[in-house]
């Protein structure tokens, strides 16, 4: 199930970074979060609509918590959840800079099961299932015995 759960939320993901970088240069109404948590606009609205809408239709299912929609509580019921950051860096989006993502999970019983890193503005997508390794844009990728940052591919 967890590589069926890692397909959706690549397709999901595509989809909704699409949109994301369509709004890129006009990312509606920008407002900060209670708290000082940071700003939100109106394209993480649209982009968490998108997927919430996305990913629930195809498992009613599963619980759902996203950085960018009111708590419900009954996902601590569900036996999976979908766990979002709709633009993973805002803050970068609204700037123009590319690495702002999409990033996306499936956990189950605390514990992540499916996840995605999409970087659209970067062509990246980095996906992982649990026990099965990491992988970019479909390649498997491994951590190297690297001692130092010196020459290291970061961020």
């Amino acid at each position: 199930m967890p590589e069926a759960d890692l397909a959706l939320l690549e397709a999901a993901a595509r989809e909704a970074g699409a949109l994301a970088l369509a709004r890129v240069h006009d990312p509606g109404p920008v407002r900060e979060k209670a708290g000082g948590l940071g700003p939100v606009s109106a394209a993480d609205i649209a982009v968490d609509r998108l997927l919430a809408e996305r990913l629930l239709s195809a498992r009613p299912g599963y619980g759902w918590l996203s950085e960018e929609s009111e708590d419900d509580p009954a996902r601590l019921g569900a036996p999976r959840v979908f766990v979002v950051d709709p633009i993973d860096g805002t803050r970068a989006f609204l700037a123009g800079e590319k690495g702002w993502a999409l990033s996306l999970a499936v956990v189950e019983a605390g514990r992540p099961v499916a996840a995605l890193v999409h970087l659209p503005a970067l062509g990246r997508t980095y996906a992982a299932v649990a026990g099965e390794g990491a992988r970019l844009n479909g390649a498997r990728i491994v951590a190297t015995a690297r001692q130092g940052i010196e020459g290291a591919r970061v961020l």
